[in-house]
């Protein structure tokens, strides 16, 4: 009996041994793979966090800047990380940061204002009950009076010269602009004005140039010869802010290039028909290197105001000489 016993233990023994055995061999299969993953899955973790990341600023950008064009966004960061992207860099971002906007307002805070009276007339001639229509006789008395208390009426160059610091002012200037280009300014202004050499600018609309009303190529001439500016008006004098942006672009560029091509003459001034302009009408200006465009909005042109919508001061018919001084001198 006790030999079965004995027999009995060494088989639960023999039993027991190689159960242990099994277990130890799946123990040691778990820490063997358990590693196997880990290290192969982490190459590929890598590749997947890597593009996911670096896509990351992509959609943040398109929603912060809603563009349609990742270089935009890309150019409104620089601007909007102007002064970082300046110090870490200063060589390269200094050339394009140069003439941005932003230092104009200081260089303006610091500066003198300049103010220069620009009148306006139209019409010269009798007509009576006509405001736009000044008599020869008025003009004369005022550009007398213009001479006797010793102003310079300044030419375009001088005038685009003064506004952008490249010229001193005289300490009486004043720049006198005829609007619409009518044949009565070559007939009856030039002659006054040549008395005593001085200068104007025409703004002319050359679509109108043949009909009588308005001076042609040739009168144009004449004018310019005698020391008077032809700038455009518009090709055919219409309401800019009414129309299309295309259609703008044709009445400024077209009636620059036949003043170009007639008088050899780049328009850098402009004069807005009946006033009006839009934020087309600037944009179209300021694509064709225009300096200086002029309004009707009354008051002295003075360098705090945009350069593209300049104040001037109109001379009307009904106008005295005393009324004129007070414009002149009161404003």
């Amino acid at each position: 009996m006790v030999k079965s016993m004995l027999v009995g233990f060494l088989m639960i023994w023999i039993m027991a041994a190689a159960g242990v055995a099994g277990c130890g061999s799946k123990k040691s299969d778990t820490i063997v793979s358990s590693p196997e993953p880990s290290v192969q899955s982490s190459p590929e973790v890598k590749p997947s966090i890597v593009p996911s990341t670096a896509a990351t600023p992509e959609p943040r950008y398109m929603v912060e800047h809603t563009s349609d064009k990742k270089s935009e966004p890309n150019h409104d960061d620089a601007s909007l990380k102007h002064t970082p992207a300046a110090t870490e860099n200063p060589a390269a971002p200094s050339a394009p940061v140069l003439p941005t906007p932003a230092p104009t307002p200081k260089s303006k805070e610091t500066a003198k204002v300049i103010r220069i009276p620009v009148l306006n007339y139209h019409s010269i001639g009798i007509q009576p009950g006509n405001n736009a229509v000044l008599s020869p006789k008025n003009l004369e008395d005022q550009m007398n009076y213009l001479a006797k208390e010793g102003y310079t009426t300044l030419s375009m160059r001088q005038f685009i010269d003064i506004w952008e610091g490249r010229l001193e002012a005289p300490s009486k200037s004043v720049l006198l602009t005829f609007d619409d280009g009518y044949a009565d300014n070559h007939q009856a202004a030039l002659p006054i004005l040549k008395k005593h050499n001085f200068k104007a600018v025409l703004f002319m609309s050359p679509g109108s140039v043949g009909d009588g009303w308005y001076v042609d190529w040739t009168q144009a001439k004449e004018l310019h010869e005698a020391g008077w500016d032809i700038q455009p008006h518009g090709m055919t004098h219409p309401y800019l802010n009414k129309l299309s942006v295309e259609k703008q672009k044709a009445e400024i560029e077209e009636a620059a290039r036949l003043i170009e091509e007639n008088l050899g003459i780049r328009a850098e001034m402009f004069c807005y028909p009946y006033g009006v302009y839009n934020k087309d009408t600037l944009k179209i200006l300021t694509d064709n290197r225009y300096k200086i465009a002029f309004t009707i909005d009354q008051g002295v042109a003075e360098t705090t105001q945009n350069p593209l919508t300049l104040k001037r001061l109109f001379i009307g018919g009904s106008d005295s000489l005393p009324t004129f001084i007070n414009k002149l001198t009161k404003n």
